[in-house]
């Protein structure tokens, strides 16, 4: 625990300045500024085109935005692309490759020790429950298994900065919760965890900050504290001009 605090003391975490991407006439990201420090979980949150996805991929280093700057413990994202891993919201694996495949291959992309994947491959199956499956073929699995193994390549990977992009799709409630218990654990490690979700109850539980994005611009960010009893879901609704349609009359009348 006391090297997990001085890397956090020692690292800046993960900085973003004013980054804007555009597609053709359309802003996607319109100046968009925030940080998130080490040991700290952070929930970008946002309706549907709110550009969640394209701030996600900037950060990751997979998409290069037209102006502004994202670092790393004061390192352009593009030059420790190593020390980041990226879990997108429609993770696929080639259907030919099991699942444990896939995670060695994760594994020795990271150049790490044929001996240490092993053993985080064996945690992650047994934390996941994956050990009747994971030499199977992928393309026989389910959206909620492949979930589960891309969700292990992050962990086996034992990133710096975790990006993940609606991880819950496809989980059941225990994998769920196993997911927030490996997310929190890897916080407190030292590692920068940033994750989208439209999963409002949960996140609220779980991340300490958290960031409200609409039309491309961070409308706010706040903290787990700041909240106080009031419900996300109702805060998000207030602060994005959003709400939920009125069905009353749908069925009625025909």
């Amino acid at each position: 625990m006391k090297r997990s605090l001085e890397r956090m003391t020692d690292n800046k975490g993960l900085e973003i300045s004013s980054l804007v991407k555009l597609y053709g006439k359309k802003t996607a990201v319109d100046d968009l500024s925030f940080s998130v420090a080490r040991g700290d979980i952070f929930a970008l949150l946002g309706p549907n085109g709110a550009g969640k996805t394209t701030t996600l991929k900037m950060i990751s280093g997979l998409i290069i935005p037209d102006s502004g700057v994202v670092t790393l413990d004061g390192q352009p994202v593009s030059t420790v692309r190593e020390k980041i891993a990226y879990v997108p919201d429609e993770p696929t694996i080639f259907p030919n490759l099991s699942g444990r495949e896939f995670l060695r291959y994760t594994g020795r992309l990271r150049g790490l020790d044929p001996d240490v994947i092993t053993r985080r491959i064996l945690l992650c199956s047994e934390v996941f429950e994956m050990d009747g499956w994971l030499d199977h073929r992928s393309g026989s699995y389910s959206h909620g298994m492949i979930q589960r193994v891309v969700l292990s390549g992050a962990f086996v990977a034992r990133p710096d900065l975790y990006v993940i992009d609606e991880p819950l799709v496809g989980l059941d409630p225990p994998a769920a919760e196993t997911f927030w218990r490996m997310v929190e654990a890897a916080a407190a490690e030292g590692a920068v965890v940033l994750i989208s979700t439209h999963t409002l109850p949960i996140a609220s539980i779980h991340c300490r900050r958290f960031g409200i994005i609409h039309q491309g611009r961070l409308l706010r960010t706040f903290s787990q504290g700041e909240l106080s009893g009031n419900d996300l879901q109702e805060l998000f609704f207030k602060i994005t001009g959003t709400s939920p349609a009125e069905v009353q009359n749908f069925f009625i009348g025909e």
